[in-house]
């Protein structure tokens, strides 16, 4: 045993040896394996860069597969944040791309050779391989020393001692000469390529500032209809065209260039060659010499393989070519088109375009050559018939290339007009070059111009400073005066100041001696102290107080805005005694402070703020037609690219719903008689509904612009468009800053100042800066109704602006006869989804009459009171002296339906919670500093006056940060404070969330459709009394235009409550969907906007007679309360009816009608369309029910 024993003892301690030398072994191989990965994945990594390199600078047709790549990830990242730039700087960064890819290029040439050879170095530092001299063997001494050995300088610092590393540090060097070499190989050949493709652009005349019909670029070479020139201009196109190709397969690179200029590009000299390809070869008779010009064919096919090439890196889906028509349909329908350039009698109601778009695309062309070539254009049928199914297939095949590298490479093409279509000086080269800086330049005119968007004549500004300065005045008061008494000043003080601050918003503003009404905001104030001075201070009767009073500061809104403040005010003045720990026996002592912060108030509200009301009018006009004019940028880059992407989607409709907001506060002030402006109540109506026109056109112009980018519109068309949006965009933004409506008596001390005449010019007639319709009698429909939308949007703002006060009620928005009529050529309306939300006006905008339906206030007062008492009972369990922190989200979520009541509660604890962090951070690391704890208590002061009303999370934000400095300056501030104050806001908001869906709930989407429902009753009702004044064939009367103009002004308050309804849906699943939100809410813009357009036919005041019988007037009426019948049927649930999609105007006789009836009959059917496709996407089944027309 006891041998035994010895064996084992020495057995285990022989065993550590033998571990630990076995450990070392391990750990020996392990490092063998990593320092061969090293190495192997150094060769891998520099055998890729180098062959790339070879690729890309040396071979033919390759692009290299890692530079390539990485210039398209480039191009991607840098076309995604230039689409957002605005397009006064994107041309500025797009001339870079070029630069930023070569550079990105060579740097991942370098850094891969320089990788490759460090990772090599790196896995060969093992024992003496290497010498060191202050630098290890690590990761960066590898990467150091390949860098110092490809830069040709070398290093001491590393020397390698092995035959090996020596020869392959010389390798390296030779290969950074031969990487110099190749890469100035590459930059050479990619600027070489872009070259060419100057020289290809300029090959091509235009005779504007921009792109140009391809045909026209030859008018040169036919002068006098005469061909001159023109074989030696097409052997240097196809030169041009070959050495640009040639150089695009050698340095892909050079496809990203980007000049910032639309006839230096590859998307306009593709179009342009294809255009002129097509004209000189199938746009002529075959007969004509000019079609067999030897260059053609040649051109062809070099057009035709640089698409093939082109084709897997674009990886365009290639459909098949359209059929072609029958030789009888071609023959039938070149005649109609020819007939187009012939005086003719007008269609009564054109509603959509005959025959096959290619067919019309291919008369264009003849007939243009025609023109050049001096000759008649098509004359012979049967061989242009031939001629058009040779040209068909690489026509097609022309347009998918075309559009697939101007999709590819953002091609935006914008036309100046050319001098026969409009004066020069309207002319620009891009919308983003106008001139907006009303109110100045520099750092003044910006700021001038961004507090206007937000607070158009600084009604909150001006608000907020009194607020400031009130309690300021209150505190100094106090601070001075209590000590005189033998009282504390604080928090005396401090409960005045806040009684000062929130009794000017609360009293409200006023003319005169009516601003000293505000002194009975004193009555509110001393009632909560007096509830607080007999009511026992226990936490139940405190909580049961509490909320008494948010259920009478909600209860008392149905009296008007003026109780509604005082309401406020009293639940505010109560819980600020909560807040403070009021004591029974302060309570004439803080009476006392409140009346002094009400008196401070009142002093501030007295001083004088000569023409307020029409500043704010003045600079809410400025506003609108600031943000209409921003609204058209997207509308711009829709036109042109031809694209309807989420970005542009989500661009659009912030501006909209920015420009509705700005409509709202605008319409707002304009509620009754006004002296500041001289305006009498009806001319006040009359500018609400010009407001309102200029909303709808804004929206009729997106609407057309999207449902434009699908449609197929030649490049140049598009530009040309793009060009009249922009013209309309300058035309806007180039308005003086003083309507015409205002009086001079009104403007005269603000107009003198500006240097502005008082009486604003007559704007010029809209045609004076937008291509005729007739001159566009060839375009596309889309493209046509786009610009008749442009058209009508001008004419909207123009008379909203230039219209003389003496003229609004008597003279209708729409009296000019030439915006009667809707460009011919349309079809139904898809509703688009651009998700346009107006917002309720801000505290300043001015308020609503008082609804006679006290439901909902009743329902709100008794859910304010519930969530403010449970909210206290709760937020006890968490402090049982801050739990009053929970009241105040409590009472302000709730709103009026559950889900603005989300919405509320969910900015409040985002913006609480930033609050306590700024705030309660700076309180806590400045301390009791006066120098610091003053001004950022002034700030918050003034930023919670100035949003309120407007932002909700940036009022809890400064009202929190405001909290914070008073507890810091109490000397109440502790470490638990910043997460008591977060955690009871919580609290807050969410009760009030849950007692809004449970107690008296009022789902958001219930709200909506009986809005909804509402709205399109009003609608039926005021079409249905326009139809009957045509059917009648009377003339209206003046009482009827009153009633009629009565009906407009509540339609569009119906569809402002509809929007501020819609607010929460729009966060919803599906809200894009065919019947959801965004699509309900764009679908009643456009019912309004085709409504308004016949109501302004029966406003016109004339009267013409239309060409239609007793029963056809009938079938009209049946189809349209049909289709109204079925759409509120589908907001109430219950069985649709039949809906018309078409009304049946095409078919309701051969005779042509006057030109006001068959602008009233369009719109009219353009606005029962709408109906209808608003019907069957709330109610499918509606579609499937065979309609039953009068007469049928």
């Amino acid at each position: 045993m006891p041998r035994q024993d010895a064996r084992r003892r020495a057995s285990r301690g022989q065993r550590p040896a033998e571990s630990f030398a076995s450990c070392a072994r391990s750990a020996e191989s392990y490092a063998d394996r990593v320092d061969a990965l090293l190495i192997g994945l150094g060769f891998v990594v520099l055998a890729v860069t180098l062959v790339d390199v070879f690729l890309s600078a040396l071979n033919y047709d390759e692009a290299g597969f890692v530079a390539g790549r990485v210039a398209r990830w480039q191009w991607a990242l840098t076309r995604r944040f230039t689409r957002r730039m605005s397009r006064r700087w994107r041309p500025v960064v797009l001339r870079q791309v070029i630069g930023l890819q070569v550079m990105g290029t060579v740097i991942t040439w370098i850094g891969g050779t320089i990788i490759g050879y460090g990772l090599i170095y790196l896995g060969s530092m093992r024992g003496k391989n290497f010498t060191y001299d202050g630098v290890h063997g690590d990761l960066f001494g590898a990467m150091y020393f390949s860098t110092a050995q490809l830069s040709t300088v070398g290093t001491s610092q590393l020397t390698p001692n092995t035959d090996f590393l020596r020869i392959l540090s010389v390798i390296e060097t030779l290969t950074g000469v031969v990487l110099v070499s190749l890469i100035l190989t590459f930059l050479l050949g990619v600027y070489d390529a872009i070259s060419n493709l100057r020289s290809l652009s300029s090959q091509f005349y235009s005779a504007g500032d921009g792109v140009c019909d391809p045909i026209s670029s030859l008018a040169p070479y036919f002068p006098g209809g005469t061909e001159t020139g023109l074989d030696s201009h097409l052997q240097s196109v196809s030169d041009s065209f070959s050495s640009y190709t040639d150089g695009v397969r050698l340095h892909h690179a050079a496809y990203y260039f980007q000049s910032g200029r639309d006839t230096f590009s590859l998307p306009y000299s593709i179009q342009m060659l294809a255009g002129i390809i097509g004209g000189l070869r199938w746009g002529l008779p075959a007969s004509n010499p000019i079609t067999a010009e030897p260059t053609l064919i040649p051109l062809t096919d070099q057009f035709d393989d640089f698409a093939t090439y082109m084709h897997p890196l674009l990886q365009w889906t290639s459909t098949d070519v359209p059929e072609t028509v029958t030789a009888g349909e071609f023959s039938r329908q070149v005649r109609a088109e020819l007939a187009k350039d012939r005086p003719r009698a007008r269609r009564r109601v054109q509603r959509r375009d005959d025959g096959d778009p290619w067919v019309h695309r291919f008369v264009l062309v003849n007939r243009d050559m025609a023109r050049l070539a001096g000759i008649e254009p098509l004359e012979d049928i049967d061989e242009a018939y031939t001629r058009y199914v040779e040209w068909l297939p690489f026509a097609y095949r022309a347009q998918q290339f075309s559009t697939a590298v101007s999709r590819d490479l953002d091609y935006q093409p914008i036309y100046a007009n050319p001098e026969d279509e409009a004066p020069e000086a309207v002319l620009a080269p891009a919308p983003d070059e106008i001139d907006r800086n009303k109110g100045g330049g520099g750092l003044k005119g910006f700021l001038s111009r961004r507090v206007t968007l937000i607070d158009p004549g600084y009604s909150r500004l001006i608000g907020a400073i009194r607020a400031l300065l009130s309690a300021a005045l209150a505190v100094t008061v106090l601070v001075v005066g209590l000590p005189l008494i033998g009282a504390a000043p604080f928090p005396a003080a401090i409960f005045g100041g806040m009684i000062a601050m929130f009794t000017g918003s609360a009293a409200g503003g006023g003319h005169g001696i009516r601003r000293l009404a505000a002194l009975i905001a004193v009555i509110p104030v001393l009632i909560s102290l007096g509830i607080h001075a007999v009511v026992p201070h226990d936490p139940l009767p405190q909580t049961a107080a509490l909320a008494v009073l948010a259920f009478v500061g909600v209860a008392v809104t149905r009296f008007g805005p003026k109780f509604r403040g005082f309401g406020q005010l009293a639940f505010m003045t109560y819980y600020f005694t909560l807040i403070l720990d009021l004591q029974g026996d302060e309570f004439l002592l803080f009476g006392g402070t409140a009346i002094v912060g009400v008196l401070s108030s009142v002093v501030l509200q007295v001083i004088p703020n000569k023409g307020a009301h029409a500043r704010v009018v003045k600079g809410g006009v400025v506003a609108l037609e600031n943000r209409l004019a921003r609204a058209l940028d997207p509308v711009i880059d829709a036109v042109s690219a031809a694209r309807w992407d989420p970005d542009l989607m989500r661009r659009t409709r912030n501006e909209l719903r920015q420009t509705h907001q700005m409509a709202s506060f605008l319409a707002g002030q304009l509620t009754g008689e006004d002296p500041d402006i001289g305006l009498t109540a009806a001319q006040a109506s009359a500018l609400q509904i010009r407001v309102h026109e200029a909303e709808l056109a804004l929206v009729n112009l997106s609407s057309e612009a999207r449902q434009a980018t699908g449609a197929g519109i030649p490049f140049d068309v598009r530009a040309r468009l793009a060009g009249a949006v922009q013209l309309v965009q300058k035309r806007i933004a180039e308005y003086p800053d003083v309507p015409a409506w205002v009086s001079p008596a009104a403007d005269a001390d603000q107009t003198s100042d500006r240097g502005l005449p008082s009486d604003a010019a007559p704007a010029p007639d809209p045609a004076d800066s937008l291509p005729s319709l007739q001159s566009a009698v060839h375009w596309p429909r889309a493209a046509r109704r786009v610009l008749g939308a442009a058209y009508e949007l001008q004419h909207a703002v123009d008379v909203l602006h230039s219209a003389r006060a003496v003229d609004l009620a008597s003279t209708p928005a729409w009296a000019d006869p030439a915006t009667q009529s809707i460009p011919t050529g349309e079809t139904a309306v898809e509703p688009a989804s651009t998700g346009e939300t107006a917002i309720a006006t801000t505290a300043a905008a001015g308020q609503p009459p008082v609804s006679g339906d006290t439901a909902p206030i009743w329902r709100r007062a008794i859910q304010a009171g519930v969530s403010t008492a449970v909210a206290l009972f709760l937020g006890s369990y968490v402090s049982t002296t801050h739990q009053y922190w929970a009241a105040m989200p409590a009472y302000q979520a709730i709103g009026g339906t559950d889900g603005e009541t989300f919405v509320k509660g969910s900015q409040r604890i985002v913006g609480t919670v930033l609050g306590a962090i700024v705030g309660f951070g700076i309180a806590i690391a400045a301390g009791p500093n006066p120098a610091v704890l003053v001004p950022v208590l002034a700030v918050s002061v003034f930023a919670m006056t100035y949003f309120r009303g407007a932002s909700s999370p940036l009022t809890s934000f400064f009202m929190t940060m405001m909290f914070a400095q008073l507890y810091e300056f109490l000397g109440r501030l502790n470490s638990e404070t910043i997460g008591v104050r977060i955690v009871e806001t919580i609290i807050g908001a969410g009760i009030a969330l849950i007692v809004a869906a449970l107690i008296l709930p009022t789902r958001t989407s219930d709200k909506f459709a009986r809005q909804a429902v509402q709205l399109t009753r009003t609608v039926e009702s005021i079409t249905m009394t326009t139809l009957e004044l045509w059917k009648r064939n009377r003339q209206p009367s003046t009482d009827d235009i009153t009633a009629l103009s009565k009906q407009e002004s509540v339609m569009t308050s119906q569809l402002r409550d509809l929007q501020a309804t819609a607010g929460p849906l729009r966060h919803g699943s599906g809200a894009f969907e065919p019947g959801g939100i965004e699509n309900r809410l764009t679908g009643f813009w456009e019912l309004l906007y085709y409504t308004r357009h016949f109501i302004g036919s029966a406003e016109q005041g004339h009267r013409v007679r239309a060409h239609l019988t007793e029963e056809q007037w009938e079938q009209l009426e049946t189809a349209t309360e049909q289709n109204f019948d079925a759409l509120i049927a589908a907001y109430e649930g219950r069985a649709s009816g039949p809906v018309h999609g078409d009304i049946g105007v095409d078919d309701l006789g051969d005779s042509d009608e006057p030109r006001a009836a068959e602008a009233a009959l369009r719109a009219l059917a353009r606005a029962n369309q709408t109906v209808a496709i608003m019907a069957v996407d709330l109610a499918p089944e509606a579609a499937n029910l065979p309609p039953q027309r009068q007469g049928a």
